[in-house]
């Protein structure tokens, strides 16, 4: 982490040179050092750029992901799910994958059961297509894509939102959509937790935390190792997982922030047979400078080390490694013009290199890219109008322009109507550019225009309800061509000869959400997609791609301090026949807690989590089926 060390030196000193010119600038007419610093822009959970202080009664939340800035979610036109800290801490849930479940129009495909790897999808969506970040850094990787939400554990989760449809216009490559993970900051007292878990097949999760403030430096340490003896041949899990944030106040108006992650996974892989270890690792440092109330300015800059190896574990032999290194920064500034508009604006770059080994092979790739973007939420009374725009340039793709334009208009105290229409793109995967028996130089990123409008109200006493409709037409779909002439003249005519853009399909659908209001301590909650996903050419069903997703679930708070908890998902993958899925079922899963005591300092709390209550089968592919029926219990302890 050489680049990290690096960062955070060069951060020292340009806090220390901001500090000096601060306390130059403050100086008055007589020499004289002023006293009151302006009032800084007011960001008590997120350490982010916040400049909107107006929140709506009725849709409280501010989400980061629309804008890249806090924003009430009332005023943005993107379609977003927020799954809170409280929602997590009632699922049978041990990483981001699994607490991805439950959402409504969102997919995965794991490779089997707890420990193994994720594949996402949203609105049927490529998982090529899903940008994922935890507090701004990418986590897919160069080789894939693929973003291994398996590796984040949720004990160190604030929130996770989902937007879905084209973020392009802010966050460059994300033609399907955006999971953004954000971490939790340091509270303002100190506060310990630890707990364990165990299940069946020797399922344990073990966790321990720390955080507080001394002064003006917050803190915030937590560690944790999940490991399963799998429930299938050849997954066998072991993932440890360590995360620590400090923040500090510098003065009133500016703040700064470094964390760091690492992830250390030893698994199987029942697909190849083979022993998969990857270590994860990523640093961070960010300033907020602050001199209006009005007016902020952040910068961050992060280096990213993964490593992994796949070995056969009938040979015991290397299948691969695959070393990347990534690191880069972000310059924002965000400005409050009225009271309910802001603009934005900024510049982005990073780099990327890849080194994959291979009996074969030993290649090494090398990325630049490079990004400047502005927005502007514009609130006009009842009305507020969202545009923005992105030009990304690729070392390996090429450049992109990515404009988005939407509206919110509140029809009432308690219902909002939006309409957004986007560009979005998602380059194909690094290696697809040089790989091949005739590699295509010439290969371009996958292209989209998306459209929503949905409506969302409370409006009817005790239920909430959102209907959203959606479209995306997508160009330049990436697919591969086989060596069927043998043009390599080893006879080998399976071997793909080059990756091209050829194809082109659409996807539409609807997604319907409702929940209840707590009566009597019950909530309902159900949510519905329908999915139609077409090969424009051919006006067919492109199969493997989900059709219909039902979500339910019941939370009921009882008495003696109890809770419980049931969530259920249906599916139906329209999947291709030779792959012999299992769907059009429901497996619901339940998690009962109890508060053992709520001492002066303390507060305890144990729970029995039931994994796939009717043990149904509900998978993509046989070769990773879902586990049975399973029950784990666990116990955990706060002080505060």
């Amino acid at each position: 982490m050489t680049k990290t060390i690096i960062l955070v030196a060069v951060s020292v000193f340009v806090i220390s040179l901001s500090i000096f010119a601060r306390e130059v600038l403050a100086q008055d007419e007589n020499g004289e050092m002023t006293s009151s610093p302006p009032e800084a822009i007011s960001t008590p959970e997120l350490d982010v750029p916040a400049a909107q202080d107006v929140q709506d009664e009725k849709f409280p939340s501010l989400v980061i992901s629309a804008t890249g800035y806090e924003t009430p979610q009332s005023r943005v036109s993107s379609d977003i799910t927020v799954i809170t800290k409280e929602d997590i801490s009632h699922l049978p849930a041990h990483d981001v994958g699994e607490a991805l479940n439950y959402v409504t129009g969102v997919t995965l495909t794991r490779g089997g059961g707890p420990g193994t790897p994720p594949s996402p999808s949203i609105q049927g969506s490529d998982y090529t297509h899903v940008k994922i970040l935890i507090d701004g850094i990418p986590i897919e990787t160069l080789l894939s894509g693929f973003p291994d939400l398996s590796l984040i554990p949720l004990e160190s989760v604030d929130r996770i939102e989902i937007l879905k449809g084209s973020a392009s216009s802010v966050w460059g490559s994300s033609l399907g959509g955006v999971i953004n993970i954000i971490t939790k900051r340091p509270p303002e007292k100190m506060q310990a937790e630890g707990g364990v878990s165990i299940g069946e097949n020797s399922t344990r999760n073990y966790k321990a935390g720390i955080s507080g403030k001394v002064k003006d430096t917050g803190y915030f340490f937590s560690a944790s190792r999940f490991e399963t003896d799998g429930f299938f041949d050849y997954q066998k899990a072991r993932n440890d997982y360590f995360y620590a944030k400090v923040t500090e106040e510098i003065s009133p108006e500016l703040k700064a922030e470094v964390s760091y992650r690492y992830t250390s996974i030893d698994r199987d892989d029942s697909g190849w047979i083979a022993n998969e270890k990857t270590v994860d690792q990523h640093g961070r440092v960010m300033l907020r400078y602050t001199p209006k109330q009005d007016y902020e300015l952040s910068i961050s800059a992060y280096d990213r080390e993964l490593d992994s190896k796949s070995i056969d574990i009938a040979t015991n032999t290397d299948n691969f490694r695959d070393k990347e290194n990534m690191y880069g920064g972000t310059l924002r500034s965000v400005w409050q013009h009225s009271k309910e508009s802001t603009f934005s604006m900024g510049v982005e770059g990073n780099h990327g290199n890849l080194k994959l080994t291979t009996d074969a092979t030993d290649e090494n790739y090398d990325t630049d890219k490079g990004a400047v973007f502005a927005n502007e939420s514009l609130g006009i009374g009842a009305l507020t109008l969202n545009a923005g725009a992105r030009y990304d340039n690729d070392s390996a793709f090429g450049s992109e322009l990515s404009p988005s334009a939407g509206v919110v208009y509140k029809i009432s105290a308690g219902t909002l109507l939006r309409v957004n229409a986007a560009r979005g793109f998602s380059p194909p995967p690094l290696p697809y550019r040089y790989q091949g028996v005739s590699p295509n130089s010439g290969l371009n990123a996958e292209r989209a225009w998306t459209s929503q409008a949905g409506i969302e109200s409370d409006s009817i006493p005790g239920l909430w309800g959102k209907i959203t409709f959606y479209r995306a037409d997508v160009t330049d779909k990436v697919t591969w061509l086989y060596d069927e002439n043998d043009v390599n003249g080893n006879g080998n005519t399976g071997e793909i000869l080059s990756f091209i853009n050829l194809n082109e399909v659409r996807r539409q659908g609807v997604e319907v959400e409702a929940k209840t209001k707590e009566s009597k301590g019950l909530g309902l909650s159900y949510g519905y997609a329908f999915n139609d996903y077409r090969d424009l050419e051919t006006d067919e069903v492109v199969k493997g791609q989900p059709r219909i997703i039902q979500n339910a679930g019941v939370d009921y708070k009882g008495p003696f301090e109890t809770r419980a908890n049931i969530n259920g998902r249906y599916i139906w993958w329209n999947a291709i026949d030779s792959d012999n899925a299992k769907d059009k079922t429901w497996v619901w899963d339940a998690k009962v807690s109890k508060y053992l005591a709520k001492w002066k300092y303390a507060i305890g709390e144990i729970f029995v989590s039931v994994h796939n209550i009717t043990d149904e089968d509900q998978y993509q592919a046989d070769f990773y089926p879902n586990p049975g029926r399973w029950v784990e219990a666990g116990i955990s302890l706060t002080t505060f």
